[in-house]
Parts: C-alpha cells; structure tokens; sequence
C-alpha cells in the first residue's frame, strides 16, 4: 500500500514539474506512467528480498521441527503488509499450512480463512476444514477458489472429487475430475483417478503420498512419516498483482 502511494505521490510530484516546465500534457503523463510503474517495481523488489530472506529463515526453523518458532518469525513479517498488498493473506496462509499440518485444526482455521486464495495447499486444507465440519457448500465453494487460482495442481481436482464422492456425488466428481484431466492432459494421477471413478472404484488418494497424509481426512502417517514442509521450498512471497 505505502509502496504504490509513494510511487504515485512522487511521480505526481515530478510530472508536474516537467508540466510547468514544458507546459505539455503528453510527457509529464508519461513520466507519471512509467514513474508509477518503476518505482512501485524497485520498492516492491526491495520488500520482496527481505521477505525471501525471511522465509529462507523459516525453512530451517521447519526443518529441525521447530514450527513454534517457524511461526513467530513469519509473524515477523506483518509489518511489511504496510508496504505490500497480500502480504499478510499470505503469510497467514503458511501459518495456517503449518498448524493444519501438526493437526492443530481450530488454531488453524482463522489463519486458513484469512489466507491468500490462490496458495492452493491453504485452499485445499480449508476444504478439508469445512468438510470435517460437515459444511458441503463452503467445502465445494473453496475447492472452485482452490482450482480457478490453480488450475494445474492436478491434486486438488483428486481432492475435491474425494469430497464429492464421499458425500455419494460420484457424477459430479467425474465431472470435475474430466476437467482436470483437460487441464493436465500429461498428469498421469488424475488420469488414473479419472478411470478409477468412471469404473466404479475408489480413488486411491494415497498415490498423492504426503500431499494426501497432510490432509488429514482418515489416512494415517506411517510411522516415522515426517510432517509436509515442502511447501515453503516451492512457494516464494510474490510481488503484488
């Protein structure tokens, strides 16, 4: 937020400046134009490093299984939701990953709710939420969230067929699976998964390995099976869109 009325404030200031000075309309909107655009890019990369090194830091707190601590240093970062738009949905998307993941659910729930909705993972453990809590609607309204921001993570059309067929909506998971496997023609899971209903069998989620487990919905962890930490690996804090 700071980011963008400092880039606009300052290309303000300089545009009409140039006004006066050449009295044209053309380039002092054009220095605003580009003024705009190139601060809020060179702010906005500076806040994106500090936050990458946050997050790099988090990692090595979630590897030795000190999430308690993982989760106070993301904290860590609110502050920069001043500077940034979504910063914060998605910093409480991790920390509701991390709580969801240690099976620490009604902790989890509000930082889950307030999450960044194209953070697939958080989506799809939200899901997961609602369905535990036998509220069908907002666990489908979720999973359409989770796919329309992600539509090439071929596991959360397996998921949300889960849900369905779980609650004996076999016709509509096939739909939803026959979707995802136009979106990921070459995902040889969702295939399978896709055949497997229209035969009339179970899917067998287990093939997704920890995306499944970190679920939580009936399948156990084997054990010395370590809790799903991957996601911070693969995720990195965006720039604003």
């Amino acid at each position: 937020m700071y980011t963008l009325i400092l880039s606009v404030a300052i290309s303000t200031l300089l545009s009409l400046g140039l006004y006066f000075l050449t009295y044209s309309i053309f380039w002092p909107l054009f220095l605003m134009v580009v003024g705009i655009l190139g601060l809020n890019f060179l702010v906005g990369r500076k806040f994106l490093a500090k936050l990458t090194a946050l997050f790099k830091s988090v990692e090595k707190d979630l590897g030795a299984g000190r999430t308690d601590k993982a989760i106070e240093k993301l904290k860590e970062g609110y502050p920069y939701a001043k500077w940034q738009f979504f910063v914060k949905e998605q910093i409480d998307a991790q920390i509701g990953i991390i709580l969801y993941t240690n099976q620490k659910f009604e902790e989890a729930a509000p930082y889950l709710m307030n999450g960044f909705n194209k953070n697939w993972m958080s989506m799809a453990m939200l899901a997961a939420l609602h369905f535990k809590n036998n509220d069908s609607a907002s666990c489908y309204k979720t999973m359409d969230k989770a796919i329309k921001g992600s539509p090439k993570q071929g596991f959360l059309y397996s998921l949300y067929a889960y849900f369905l067929m779980e609650k004996g909506e076999t016709d509509k998971a096939v739909v939803i699976l026959s979707k995802g496997a136009d979106k990921n023609p070459m995902d040889d899971k969702l295939q399978s998964a896709m055949e497997s209903v229209k035969n009339g069998k179970k899917l067998k989620m287990q093939n997704y390995g920890n995306l499944w487990l970190q679920m939580h919905l009936g399948a156990k962890i084997p054990q010395g099976g370590r809790p799903y930490q991957q996601f911070l690996m693969n995720q990195r804090m965006g720039k604003r869109r």
